[in-house]
């Protein structure tokens, strides 16, 4: 399996190609699949090294009398 931003690039190069032969709708729809496998595969990546975030206890209901 090749290397996601490979494979995310690849999906861009087929969607100007489908822009060039006109088929707008198709080429749209590639764009945005790109563009949002890219978006996610950066924010993965950025939190990649950040520590994990501290979980607290869950808050309880006190009944108050």
């Amino acid at each position: 399996m090749p290397r996601p931003t490979k494979a995310l690039r690849r999906m861009k190069i087929n969607a100007a190609i489908a822009y060039k032969r006109g088929d707008r709708k198709e080429a749209y729809d590639l764009w945005e699949k790109a563009a949002a496998g890219l978006k996610e595969h950066r924010e993965k990546k950025r939190n990649k090294n950040k520590p994990a975030e501290e979980s607290s206890p869950a808050p309880t209901e006190e009944a108050s009398e």
